[in-house]
């Protein structure tokens, strides 16, 4: 019966996949090529003669200037008023409608109004005017234009990490809402010549859309925006140091911006105010997972600064990552609930040790530092820690852990040990005694180092790093008795071989997986140390030939 539900799992999780992938092959596809039409997958209805059509309005050779401005004004519809009252900061002339995929860069020191300075007010806007060469015309109907907030009221982050020795040097004042200047402008511009049936537009970007009559055809002029998963928390700064905001309190004179402008395709622009959108849903009351502002900025970082074909990579190897994890998670649980104690034999308990404490500390060391962390490895080390803790039910017992509960008549009761069992005690002892009188004080060393010249938020968290280093520095030495028992041995059928093989894919997986999301440093350490151990598991698999299980 067990092994029947073990096989619907299987098959379930594998349904779940394919249909996962199929889902994103068919989001991509829609997004980036939505006029193409793909029997199955991505079927279009057959298109009538003399249907309208939607043409980008500028065609070759068409020449364009770049130019922004920073303003007081939230609208320019009024020109006259418009130029009088702002200032030009920006300026590109002369570009070619040719070249589709244009970059453009600068960094720029804009200064902040002596109103706004005064007021503590947050009303400063970018505007990014691409028009038709020559002389500014805000009336032109070719042109193409964006806004942008530079300030904004924010709650100032305050970073409360310190010497615990020397004390907090931190004298500002936590939840203060202050103004926030804003130093990174992404503005994305479509100049691809894409065409579209008038009844077939994508719906997504029709509120960027401005389209004129041509005849029986319209046209549309091209897409501009900033693209808002550029923006992250750490691109707004706090303009006073102040605790408090009055207006007798002037704010920084200036602002830093990265400004940029690039070319980008139709698709990417969909993609990206598709990711946005959902990241909004799950900021809201009414989402039933509630992301926080750190998930939402590593979200918002794995998309925007890796390149779509990276991106795609990433998404596949996650949906990999949480299949062989689901599968190794279930072949784990089935092969340690369904053998007695006796054919766990040869399994090192020092190892069990270690890999509960390793996991519940390094669960905890996430935990706190959880607004670094993908809330996705935060969940996956949760599970991990619990089936750690019931594995280690399943092998050790109380005198394993703590000498002392062992009693006379038990030691008594105990059966001779067979040939595995002795194995196991010897390599475990010989581990212990490497630990004590080797690890430990290096790790006293260093745990001395790093509460003198680290700087941590409390002594919890001193606790929990050093712990987690630790843990993990002695974890890779108590990875190798299990390696040893197989080899002296000459056999690994104690082992739960299916499970390791899908570990064994998972952590090549891991490897990519920890290069894009965002998680402590330490854990990507930890990740790639696991290569090395599972490369000489599967040469011990494939060596030593499986023979049947012997009686101790």
């Amino acid at each position: 019966m067990a092994g029947r539900v073990s096989k619907v799992l299987s098959v379930a999780a594998v349904v779940v996949f394919g249909w996962y992938m199929f889902t994103m092959i068919r989001l991509v596809l829609q997004l980036f090529y939505p006029a193409t039409h793909i029997p199955l997958i991505k079927p279009l209805p057959q298109v009538p003669k003399n249907t309208v059509m939607h043409r980008m309005a500028w065609r070759p050779p068409f020449e364009y200037d770049i130019r922004m401005y920073v303003s007081l004004l939230e609208s320019f519809n009024d020109q006259t008023a418009f130029l009088n009252q702002s200032l030009l900061v920006w300026n590109i002339d002369a570009q070619r409608i040719e070249q589709r995929y244009p970059q453009f860069k600068a960094e720029l020191k804009i200064d902040i109004p002596e109103k706004q300075q005064v007021l503590n007010s947050s009303g400063l806007f970018a505007f990014l005017f691409v028009q038709r060469a020559g002389e500014l015309n805000l009336n032109d109907p070719l042109l193409a234009y964006a806004r942008a907030p530079l300030m904004s009221i924010r709650e100032r982050m305050v970073d409360r990490k310190h010497s615990l020795i020397e004390g907090d040097s931190e004298t500002l004042e936590s939840g203060v809402w202050v103004p926030h200047g804003k130093t990174r402008l992404s503005w994305e511009i479509v100049l691809e010549d894409n065409e579209f049936h008038a009844w077939m537009m994508p719906l997504d970007i029709v509120p960027l859309l401005r389209v004129r009559q041509s005849g029986k055809n319209k046209e549309y002029i091209p897409l501009l925006w900033e693209n808002p998963l550029a923006t992250r928390e750490k691109h707004w700064v706090p303009l006073t140091n102040h605790s408090k905001v009055s207006s007798k309190q002037r704010l920084s004179g200036h602002i830093d911006v990265d400004v940029s402008l690039r070319g980008i395709g139709l698709g990417w622009l969909r993609l990206c105010n598709y990711v946005y959108h959902g990241l909004q849903e799950l900021r809201s009351p009414r989402s039933l997972i509630q992301y926080s502002d750190s998930d939402i900025d590593s979200l918002k970082e794995m998309v925007f600064e890796v390149n779509p074909t990276m991106l795609a990579i990433t998404m596949a190897a996650m949906a990999l990552h949480m299949l062989f994890e689901f599968l190794a998670y279930k072949e784990d649980v089935s092969f340690w609930s369904s053998r007695s104690k006796e054919g766990l034999h040869g399994i090192s308990k020092s190892s069990m040790v270690m890999g509960v404490v390793s996991a519940w500390i390094s669960l905890l060391y996430m935990w706190d530092r959880r607004k670094e962390t993908n809330v996705v490895v935060l969940a996956g080390a949760a599970v991990g820690a619990v089936v750690e803790a019931w594995k280690a039910t399943k092998v050790l017992r109380l005198e394993d852990i703590w000498p002392l509960g062992r009693s006379k008549a038990n030691a008594n009761k105990e059966e001779p040990e067979g040939e595995r069992a002795q194995v196991q005690r010897e390599v475990d002892k010989q581990t212990g005694w490497w630990m004590t009188r080797v690890c430990m004080p290096l790790m006293a060393v260093y745990a001395a180092v790093s509460l003198v010249w680290q700087q941590h938020e409390s002594y919890m968290s001193w606790l929990l790093s050093v712990s987690l280093v630790t843990v993990y520095s002695l974890e890779f030495i108590q990875m190798w008795p299990q390696l040893l028992i197989n080899h002296r041995l000459r056999t690994v059928d104690m082992l739960p071989l299916t499970a390791f093989l899908y570990r064994f894919l998972t952590t090549f997986i891991d490897d990519l997986y920890a290069l894009v999301v965002p998680m402590p440093l330490i854990e990507r350490i930890g990740t790639l140390r696991d290569d090395l151990v599972f490369v000489v598991l599967c040469y011990q698999w494939l060596k030593f030939p499986k023979r049947k299980e012997k009686a101790d």
